[in-house]
């Protein structure tokens, strides 16, 4: 064997390590996209031991429901049509949520169904008002009454009509903010109604979240993949059903995420949530690239996709209900029991112009009511959520009701809502190592492949080195033992001598 091959086997274990670093960071670098993409599938996946659940189950971060109402000014000016209704702005009232998952069943199909537990805090410290201020808005109850029976006989409708004088019933309503959020206040009309055959709400008091604190029925029963079939978080079903008996065509489907996990690999195109809310899918369409903790993320925003009513885009027709209204409005009266509920982001922002013309008090403004979600795009895992929905209630002249006999077609803003929820920095720094990997994992298998190449190279040098010095000592040794007049036998043998003390 060659001298050199054989002092370099003498070194095994520093060219065994230089072997391994230099193979495993050629194999890194050429399958790490692989091998991650296992990874990541393995850990986002919903089960008791994945370390998603916790976070899924119950949110390890508050999240703030801020409520703002529009104080009506001139509601008795609503006779008026050379006049506007007009509104102030009223709030932040802040509450803070606890969110709870409970009553899981583990489906055979890779999915997961649960019910959702849901408790509001108000926070008075953080919010510009109290619960007992005092709230002039459309009176709810006799305005679903009275679109409820507008199709029918005269008779009904006049007899609606002097009930709700005899009542003392007002077109407007003053409540407490308390009253109109969660608490409810006492409506007759809750038990008049099914007396007159009008589909009304049936429960003892009314207000627009009553009873749904601290209830785990009123969001339905919620099914999800789990992630084994690549759609984590995605609704499969909502009270068993895979389709959505309000709507028709398309619209009927449910898609989307339930709102806080999506698939990974997300594109800059549109992703899809379905709310319990509306009853419905919502589109929202990718925005621009944004940094959220030093974390890459995708922004997706409520555009078109999501507001348009067909006007713009034909496929959202099936949502109109029969008629179709200008781009901005969502009708959501199907899914409250026939109600006149529309659905908008705060003051109309981004909607056609023609709402905010109707009324007065509207200053629609991107920063303060532009709704979206940012998420980390490797991942799919949400790094910011800004939820904002204006619940608005049609006005419609109705004949043969006095109270509304006379009143103009107009969308009246009730009040909207701002929840909020960002990622925690326990999580964030998982994400920031997901988000940096197609940076750091090339790196890695490039240092692995440099670290072998050095310590190789090391070995070599120092193999060279010391037989270069060895070489060096032998010819200085022969020339100062031996007489310059040898033989040639004798130098011969010499040479072989110096041969054989470098091969050792």
């Amino acid at each position: 064997m060659n001298p050199f091959l054989e002092k370099l086997a003498r070194r095994s274990g520093p060219s065994m390590i230089a072997a391994s670093f230099f193979t495993f960071g050629v194999v890194f670098l050429l399958l790490w996209n692989w091998i991650f993409d296992r990874v990541l599938a393995s850990i986002l996946v919903l089960n008791t031991e994945s370390q998603v659940f916790e976070p899924w189950r119950t949110s390890p971060v508050p999240i703030t429901m801020d409520v703002y109402f529009f104080n009506w000014t001139n509601p008795e000016e609503i006779y008026d049509h050379s006049k506007k209704p007009a509104f102030a702005e009223l709030g932040p009232y802040r509450f803070t949520e606890h969110r709870e998952k409970v009553n899981f069943t583990w489906n055979e199909n890779g999915t997961v169904t649960y019910r959702l537990w849901r408790r509001w805090y108000f926070e008075e410290g953080k919010s510009a008002g109290r619960l007992t201020d005092k709230i002039t808005t459309i009176n709810p109850a006799t305005m679903v009454a009275a679109n409820h029976v507008k199709n029918w006989n005269y008779f009904t409708k006049r007899g609606l009509s002097h009930a709700f004088s005899v009542m003392g019933y007002e077109i407007h309503t003053v409540k407490s903010v308390g009253e109109l959020i969660f608490d409810g206040y006492d409506e007759p009309l809750l038990k008049v109604g099914p007396l007159l055959g009008i589909d009304l709400p049936s429960a003892d008091k009314f207000g627009w979240f009553h009873p749904r604190n601290n209830s785990y029925t009123f969001d339905g029963t919620i099914n999800v993949d789990t992630g084994y079939n690549g759609s984590l978080g995605e609704v499969k079903s909502w009270n068993y059903k895979e389709n959505i008996d309000f709507y028709t065509g398309k619209c009927r489907q449910i898609t989307g995420s339930a709102g806080e996990l999506y698939p990974r690999h997300r594109k800059r195109d549109s992703i899809s949530v379905f709310s319990t809310d509306t009853c419905r899918s919502m589109q929202l369409d990718y925005k621009e690239d944004t940094l959220v903790k030093g974390i890459q993320g995708y922004k997706y925003s409520a555009q078109a996709g999501m507001l348009d009513n067909g006007t713009l885009i034909p496929e959202n027709k099936c949502y109109c209900d029969g008629k179709c209204i200008p781009s901005g409005m969502l009708n959501i009266s199907t899914c409250r029991s026939g109600a006149p509920l529309f659905g908008s982001l705060p003051h109309f922002y981004g909607a056609d112009p023609i709402y905010g013309s109707m009324v007065e008090g509207i200053k629609p403004e991107e920063s303060k009511h532009e709704s979206y979600v940012i998420l980390e795009p490797i991942s799919g895992m949400p790094l910011d959520a800004v939820l904002r929905l204006q619940v608005n209630v049609k006005m419609s002249p109705i004949k043969y009701i006095s109270m509304y006999e006379d009143v103009p077609e107009v969308y009246l803003p009730v009040f909207w809502l701002e929840q909020v929820l960002s990622i925690s920095n326990d999580i964030s720094w998982k994400l920031w190592l997901i988000s940096h990997a197609p940076t750091i994992c090339p790196v890695a298998g490039g240092i692995f492949v440099l670290s072998g190449f050095l310590v190789f190279a090391y070995v070599i040098r120092k193999l060279v080195n010391e037989m270069s010095h060895k070489r060096k000592r032998t010819i200085q040794f022969l020339k100062e033992k031996e007489p310059l007049n040898q033989s040639t036998n004798l130098t011969t043998r010499k040479l072989s001598y110096v041969e054989s003390f470098i091969r050792n």
